[in-house]
């Protein structure tokens, strides 16, 4: 861990980290949700804040998803990556979706969305590094945490949600050393509390394409 009053670099700029709790620093680079199905908003929020110096919130963005998007879907099965597009699309962002493995994310190095499965629910979170066999998440329900390339690999559905504008920057604020210092390296553990059937509503978005 980086030692009491160091620097951390973000996409927005450096900051100076006064004594935190070992709760504040896991929300350090993550935006915290604050409803169990908020994870959409906070994921994006989070995306967009720390990886893009776009300094949007939560709130915001559910806001403005919810405008864009399809109510009565979002009603029934809660935000999906489509919501996010027409969002990001309706302020004139590119993001897409795409099939790839956490090896193509490793090379590539950009960050983006996953959408992972805790044993039935559904969880947006924030791939924001792979490195030697782990996966560096922001999570928005549980923070910055390290999780094994294999367990990753097993919740998740294969699709990464990232930004086509801006790969630069995106590249620069990925797999940054001092992210990955905010959490131990000892294996993380997947003892995770109940997030919202946080739907992904892929079956009726347009084909993913296949590469970044």
């Amino acid at each position: 861990m980086r030692p009491t009053g160091s620097t951390l670099s973000l996409a927005t700029g450096d900051y100076a980290l006064p004594t935190k709790s070992m709760v504040e620093r896991r929300y350090l680079t993550v935006v915290r949700q604050q409803y169990d199905f908020s994870c959409g908003s906070a994921a994006l929020a989070t995306l967009l804040r720390y990886h893009y110096g776009d300094l949007q919130n939560e709130q915001t963005i559910f806001v403005g998803m919810w405008k864009e998007g399809d109510r009565a879907q979002i009603r029934r099965l809660g935000f999906s990556l489509l919501d996010m597009k027409r969002y990001l699309n309706a302020r004139g962002i590119k993001a897409d979706g795409y099939v790839v493995t956490l090896a193509d994310i490793e090379r590539t190095g950009i960050p983006g969305i996953a959408l992972i499965d805790m044993r039935g629910y559904k969880h947006f979170v924030v791939i924001k590094g792979v490195e030697n066999g782990q996966v560096l998440v922001g999570d928005p329900s549980l923070g910055i945490r390290r999780i094994d390339e294999a367990q990753f690999a097993s919740m998740w559905n294969g699709i990464l949600f990232a930004l086509s504008d801006a790969p630069e920057r995106g590249k620069s604020s990925f797999g940054r050393e001092a992210e990955w210092n905010l959490v131990a390296r000892s294996r993380a553990t997947m003892l995770m509390e109940p997030a919202s059937v946080q739907a992904l509503w892929l079956t009726r978005a347009p084909p993913y394409p296949v590469e970044m």
